[in-house]
């Protein structure tokens, strides 16, 4: 019977373990290559957004080089005269300044002029460019992949205008071994630059191994295509994932960057952790014998009380130990061993309770838990003392993130917990909501004293925080509720400390106390939010059009288009309540691509009616950042028939100031076109001269908030004639908006201001009524 027992207890105690490590090694291998795959496709998703910045980058590079060398007068002189010898010296030159490997000039019919020796013959190198040209005569510039002397080259073509266009010139790039091995250098990914020919896949350049690369060769060019979907492929021995992205390209065949991840590299350091697993497997089920055998050979030792205690643990009380066994033997041994486990289960159930209620970062109290002790505070406060809420949010953070780093981002969020756990009283609790905001409960505390309270904990935070790599200054907005006045439930109470958080941070306050009345506020935002999606479809979003005026020749020379929005039950929504919805929405771009498509609708019917004036579209912050923006303003353009310079984009100045190296580049892509720009409310989005001259603008407009109020000697005087003369000196157009009496006009003509806007001439009219009322300025003007 002992025997028989004790070999159940032998061969049960072993398949359990080998069971055990069995399912462990499948789960580890199941789990582990499912985590490398996934984190191989996501590293194809981030080495195709750096793909996409380096080939924007050097396309950026290329077209502003093509564009410096066709502003060149010595360039257009030689061009115009046929210096050969000084032409290709200038492409040489220009050429090498970046790095480029192409560079050639053709005549305005496409015939080659000039051009590098190492980019093929004359013909070819014609040949290579001559799909660009259709582009480039349709679109003012052109900039494409192409394969040119048996290489891909990205290629930028400009006109060379003296005035009118006398030749194209071409800067181009190679894509080869090398782009391709630097690119993997930076990724840890491969590149190769491929193009459909005959059904095949011609493979320029590439950083794979040799094998790898001659079995990409051997593929069929259906099984690859740029349709962001990734794929895994056996190439040479081993296994990749593919993405393909398609390159602009001229011509009927795409070009294409296939950028591969290797399986196999990936999962090479998951093999010595296997072969562990394995060793540890063997350990463990040799282990597992000799115990067995052990406990098979003594159990003289009753288990009841072990029952019992588990019994015990499975409820939850682990208040009373498992008493320990003396001696030797197994059951002592697992009586012992048992107490332990229900020690060390009841820390780590201690340890998750305490993880599941607390920041990991701070250690403070998380959203649920604070939820629950301002449940609990607010269950009976006395009608003289109450409990405040704060709801803290620090302002600017993200740009610490950005600038320095999340790490640093981190050791600021446990020096701002720590400080606030040292600013409030040992009663009171705070709490990290998440990210940069932060909750406190105060709690019995005296209603007239909140407030103050609430600054002097702001206070506290604005003192620069000393870090050990630097020294910052903080600084954030707070919005407080006091219960019961604001609420008599946490829901309640937490909505509307939001509220307040968000006013605070709009009136840039520091601290805002809930005003009754915002809930209403709250809502209708929410209300507008949604409806206006649906004012596109329903048609409530009309133009108004206010003219601009020249000072000069008192002829109306500009309108600017403004959106209107009628809701159906609201009336009449003013745009500054609006956009903003929009732009925190996301639908601004939608409304902005309106408001072009219906400003160049209207100016279309003014040129078929004799009335040739220029329309401004505003652009938001958001909008430069859409890079497809200029492709639909340019169809727009065709759309309607009008030329690009009777289009003018105005954007603000703090909206430039929020990226300024993208902005540049969006302004230059916006330029090229052939568009005019212009930087609104100049004077109120504190950017510096050296970043002014960056951008490529045509006019400045001064803010109506130092206009409308300016008189002989004022401060306003004093900044709008120095914009003004600014503005002048740097070849700008200047218009001053807001213009409402006779005084500021008077001191805006002397002051030599371009064009002037405002209510003193008209206010914002319908098109057709804006033509009426320009025949009839022009007619009083005579």
């Amino acid at each position: 019977m002992r025997s028989r027992l004790q070999s159940k207890i032998i061969a049960l105690l072993i398949l359990v373990v080998l069971a055990a490590q069995l399912a462990t090694f499948a789960v580890v291998h199941v789990a582990t290559e499912r985590s490398v795959s996934r984190q191989l496709s996501e590293e194809l998703l981030v080495g195709e957004r750096v793909w996409q910045r380096f080939y924007d980058n050097r396309s950026s590079q290329l077209l502003e080089t093509a564009l410096v060398l066709a502003d060149d007068f010595g360039f257009k002189a030689a061009v115009a005269s046929g210096d050969r010898a000084t032409m290709e010296s200038a492409l040489r030159n220009q050429a090498s300044r970046i790095g480029a490997d192409a560079a050639l000039l053709l005549s305005p019919d496409g015939q080659w002029q000039a051009g590098l020796a190492d980019s093929g013959t004359p013909e070819a190198q014609r040949a290579a460019i001559a799909p660009m040209l259709a582009d480039a005569r349709e679109q003012g510039f052109a900039l494409s992949v192409i394969p040119m002397a048996g290489r891909l080259r990205v290629m930028a073509l400009l006109p060379v205008m003296a005035p009118n266009q006398i030749a194209w010139v071409a800067i181009g790039s190679d894509f080869g071994d090398a782009y391709a091995g630097d690119f993997r250098a930076l990724t840890r990914l491969d590149a190769s630059f491929v193009r459909r020919e005959s059904g095949r896949l011609a493979v320029y350049a590439s950083s794979l191994p040799a094998p790898a690369r001659t079995s990409l060769e051997a593929l069929v060019a259906d099984d690859l295509r740029p349709d962001k979907s990734i794929r895994q492929l056996e190439l040479g021995a081993g296994q990749y994932f593919v993405l393909a992205e398609s390159l602009p390209g001229a011509g009927d065949e795409p070009v294409m960057v296939l950028l591969q991840g290797s399986l196999d590299q990936a999962m090479a350091p998951y093999g010595a952790l296997k072969a562990r697993i394995l060793l540890l497997s063997g350990l463990a089920a040799l282990i597992a014998v000799i115990v067995a055998v052990l406990v098979g050979r003594g159990i003289s030792r009753p288990v009841t009380r072990l029952a019992e205690a588990a019994q015990r643990i499975q409820s939850g009380d682990y208040s009373q130990p498992v008493a320990e066994e003396r001696g030797r033997d197994e059951i002592s041994g697992l009586s012992n061993a048992f107490g332990l486990m229900q020690r060390g289960i009841a820390a780590r159930e201690e340890r998750i309770l305490h993880q599941a209620n607390h920041d990991g970062l701070t250690g403070l109290p998380n959203r649920s838990h604070a939820r629950d002790r301002l449940e609990q505070a607010i269950a009976g406060p006395s009608a003289e003392r109450c409990c405040a809420v704060l709801m803290l949010d620090l302002d600017r953070f993200k740009e610490i993130n950005d600038t320095l780093g999340h790490g640093f981002g981190d050791q600021v969020l446990r020096e701002v917990a720590k400080r606030l756990r040292q600013a409030v009283r040992p009663e009171d609790m705070v709490a990290r909501l998440g990210g940069d905001e932060f909750m406190v409960l105060m709690q019995d505390v005296e209603r007239e004293h909140a407030p103050r309270r609430a600054r002097a904990l702001l206070e506290h935070l604005r003192l620069p925080l000393d870090l050990p790599s630097t020294r910052i200054n903080l600084d954030c907005s707070i919005g407080m509720v006091l219960h019961p006045d604001h609420g008599a439930d946490a829901q309640t109470l937490l909505r509307r400390a939001d509220i307040a958080l968000y006013d605070a941070k709009q009136a840039r306050s520091g601290v805002a106390v809930y005003e009754p009345g915002r809930d209403e506020v709250h809502l209708r935002q929410l209300t507008l939010m949604g409806d206006l999606r649906q004012s596109l479809v329903r048609g409530q979003l009309s133009l108004r059009f206010q003219p601009k005026v020249d000072l000069a020749t008192r002829q109306v020379k500009h309108a600017e288009a403004l959106l209107r929005w009628r809701h159906d039950d609201l009336g009449a929504i003013p745009p500054d309540e609006f956009i903003p919805l929009a732009e925190r929405s996301g639908f601004v771009h939608e409304l902005t691509r309106f408001v072009l498509e219906q400003a160049l609708q209207q100016n279309s019917l003014w040129r078929e009616q004799g009335l040739d004036l220029g329309v401004a579209v505003n652009l938001s912050a958001m909008d430069l950042m859409d890079a497809d923006l200029p492709d639909f303003i340019q169809a727009c353009l065709r759309r309607h028939r009008v030329p690009p310079p009777r289009l003018i984009l105005e954007v603000t100045e703090s909206a430039l100031m929020r990226d300024v190296d993208y902005a540049v580049r969006m302004l230059h892509r916006l330029r090229a076109s052939g568009l005019r720009l212009a930087i609104d409310d100049f004077g109120t989005g504190y950017s510096s001269l050296a970043q002014l001259k960056r951008l490529p603008v045509d006019e400045l407009k001064i803010d109506k908030s130092f206009v409308t109020q300016m008189t002989e000697g004022s401060d306003d005087a004093v900044i709008v004639r120095s914009t003004i003369e600014l503005g002048h000196n740097m070849g700008l157009s200047v218009i001053a908006e807001g213009v409402e009496n006779d005084s500021s006009l008077v001191l805006l003509e002397r002051y030599r201001c371009d064009m002037v806007q405002g209510y003193l001439f008209s206010a914002p009219l319908e098109g057709g009524a804006l033509m009426d009322w320009c025949r009839n300025f022009a007619g009083a003007e005579a």
